[in-house]
């Protein structure tokens, strides 16, 4: 799927306009990469989504002379991108940044509603498998216990995890120099040094 969600997207950067690009679940490095081969062609990475249960990524024109300078001379070495050939190869630290501003873009703190339909739905599922392994309610109810216990563990580590990324990811943004600044709807997102002054 990478090779052709490229290859699609090179083709929409073509047009001239703003790209939004449904990406499905694809990684974040994936998503970083898409994001670093638009930069290449001329687009700049403006935001990253959660859409359903996938990733929209949407990329704007960059205008600047310097962009628009790569995108000519990139344009000239491969000629043949958007149909199969050849790609600009990407550098680990640039696709570690793009990762890291997709990460700090996506994250989110679940809801209480979302948290109470999901605890919601581990005590049916458990209560379901307490009914089938045990004979009585009382022992039922002690394994959908256990379940439910397990669960609320998993989800526990789940968002402690997630928690240390995205401090992870803040951190190696901050230290490239990249800054916190609140876009037109108020939301905080890191944006390169030279963009930090820039209307997002």
């Amino acid at each position: 799927m990478g090779n052709r969600l490229e290859r699609k997207m090179l083709r929409l950067l073509a047009g001239g306009e703003p790209v939004t690009l449904g990406a499905g679940s694809a990684s974040f490095k994936k998503l970083a990469r898409l994001a670093f081969l638009a930069e290449q062609f001329g687009y700049e990475y403006a935001d990253l989504r959660r859409k359903d249960r996938g990733f929209t990524l949407h990329l704007e024109p960059d205008l600047r002379p310097r962009a628009r300078e790569l995108a000519a001379e990139n344009r000239r070495r491969y000629p043949r991108a958007a149909e199969g050939g050849p790609l600009p190869v990407p550098d680990a630290g640039t696709i570690a940044l793009f990762r890291a501003r997709m990460m700090c873009d996506v994250k989110r703190a679940a809801s209480l509603e979302n948290l109470a339909y999901v605890g919601l739905a581990f005590i049916i599922s458990a209560v379901g498998v307490g009914f089938e392994f045990g004979d009585d309610r009382a022992t039922a109810f002690t394994i959908a216990g256990v379940v439910v216990a397990a669960e609320a563990a998993f989800i526990t580590a789940l968002l402690l995890w997630g928690r240390r990324a995205n401090r992870t990811a803040a951190a190696l943004l901050e230290a490239a120099g990249f800054t916190r600044v609140p876009d037109e709807s108020g939301r905080l997102r890191y944006v390169p040094p030279a963009d930090a002054a820039r209307p997002r």
